[in-house]
């Protein structure tokens, strides 16, 4: 009798935090904001646009100058030698580099002195890496990157809203379903006990009442899987809607009924701002966009290297460092330095493979983005299509409810003065829980199909 304690235990607190659960109505807007703000995707993606973001600033970084500064001191045979060196540097966005400084060395030659030089050097690139294009295509590129972050950002919004719609409407028909099975159920738990006193009066065959409680077991396992299927539902929508997933066990959620109102507007009036509004299609311009510069700047790498170099400061020497610092930059010589360099691969075959890849991945970037524009294009036109058939199925589906409530209502009439039998009743029943279904269905799917017209459309509604 040991495990008697643990089981009374583990029963009371299961009863007891079953009974903490709290029921959260919710309207479509209520879980549509609650996903804005609290789902896991989107935050996930907001920080994708920050890191974007902060990659321009890297790629800015690179024509940021530097300071730099230097001593050493070197021996050899006991002899000790010191120089010095201090400058700024930097890339310029031609593809020229600089440097602005002052660096001294000791001297044998002059018995022990010290030569300065304090100038200016720059050396540009002339083939190679020359030019805008070339040097600002990686910081083009991470402002691409930004937009395509911000349109990846839009494009997760636009998802995330249509699956918690989708899932909300889960909801919606699945308690319906539940809330139908129950009804149903009632019915023939109803008919059971109405056949148990006409067979007691003599009015009624016991096979009738085997037949009523054979439907009651049955409508019994319906409500159980409706019940399982609610469950499901709600923790889909859960998913969406909540970041903890402890306070989202602690709800029992429950969504109020809604009917997209009917969209009137003919599909041609849509196509103007179809891929304007597209997340799709703009992350398509944008790959195309990348591929572009990634081709310009590989194509220039086939070039061969050719760099002028030019330097022009003032000179000068002196017993020690100071000393011919000081003369350098205030009784300095004029000294001028200018020249080329010019480096050319033989063969080149890296630069050239390189090339020849950026060219594919343009015609495939050109490529893909017509396939992207006719697939909007056709989504759309799709989208929009089921959208009206949907809206005319909730109209069918209802009348159809309507009249199986209507023959229902008769049947059972004429049951109660004998003229009909438990299994027509039965059988109704049977035909009045089929037809809410496909009504409950009908106005799920034409809620989803207006959710799914709207992502399309880039719409967040």
């Amino acid at each position: 009798m040991k495990w008697v304690c643990p089981v009374l235990m583990f029963l009371l607190l299961g009863g007891f935090f079953c009974q903490a659960k709290t029921t959260l109505v919710l309207s479509k807007q209520e879980a549509l904001t609650r996903a804005l703000e609290r789902n896991l995707g989107i935050k996930i993606e907001r920080s994708q646009v920050e890191i974007a973001k902060e990659g321009i600033e890297l790629e800015k970084g690179v024509f940021d100058p530097e300071v730099s500064a230097s001593f050493t001191t070197t021996t050899v045979d006991d002899l000790d030698t010191e120089s010095l060196a201090a400058g700024v540097d930097g890339l310029l966005s031609t593809g020229g580099t600089y440097s602005v400084g002052i660096s001294s060395d000791e001297s044998f030659v002059q018995n022990g002195g010290y030569n300065s030089f304090a100038g200016v050097s720059f050396r540009q690139p002339l083939l190679r890496n020359f030019g805008f294009d070339v040097n600002l295509a990686a910081l083009r590129i991470a402002r691409y990157q930004f937009d395509l972050g911000e349109w990846e950002y839009k494009q997760v919004l636009l998802d995330t809203l249509a699956a918690t719609v989708f899932a909300f409407n889960d909801v919606y028909e699945a308690q319906q379903n539940l809330e139908s099975s129950i009804r149903t159920r009632d019915l023939a738990q109803q008919t059971v006990i109405d056949n148990d006193k006409k067979v007691a009066l003599g009015s009624m065959a016991k096979l009738d009442i085997v037949e009523a409680k054979a439907q009651l077991a049955s409508r019994d396992e319906r409500v159980l899987g409706a019940t399982n299927s609610v469950r499901r539902a709600q923790n889909r929508l859960k998913q969406l809607i909540f970041d903890n997933a402890a306070e989202a066990l602690g709800f029992d959620l429950e969504v109020e009924i809604y009917t997209e109102p009917e969209i009137t507007d003919d599909f041609s009036s849509y196509l103007s701002t179809l891929l304007e509004n597209s997340p799709s299609y703009h992350i398509g311009e944008i790959a195309l966009e990348i591929a572009r510069l990634r081709l310009v700047r590989d194509n220039n790498q086939t070039l061969p290297s050719l760099d002028l170099i030019a330097q022009y400061g003032f000179s000068g020497s002196g017993g020690s460092i100071g000393g011919s610092i000081d003369s350098a930059l205030f009784h300095g010589e004029d000294t001028y330095t200018l020249g080329a360099s010019i480096r050319f691969p033989i063969f080149n075959r890296s630069a050239r493979a390189q090339e020849a890849i950026s060219k594919q991945r343009t015609r495939i970037a050109e490529v893909d983005l017509q396939g992207i524009k006719q697939a909007i294009q056709l989504e759309f036109h799709t989208s929009f299509q089921i959208m009206q058939t949907n809206f005319k199925r909730v109209a069918a589906t209802r009348y159809a409810r309507e009249l199986a409530e209507q023959t229902l209502d008769a049947e059972e009439k004429k049951l109660n003065v004998g003229t009909s039998s438990t299994f027509f009743v039965l059988q109704f029943q049977n035909n009045l829980s089929l037809a809410e279904l496909r009504e409950i269905s009908a106005i799920a799917s034409y809620n989803r199909s207006v959710a799914e017209f709207n992502r399309l459309r880039g719409v967040l509604e």
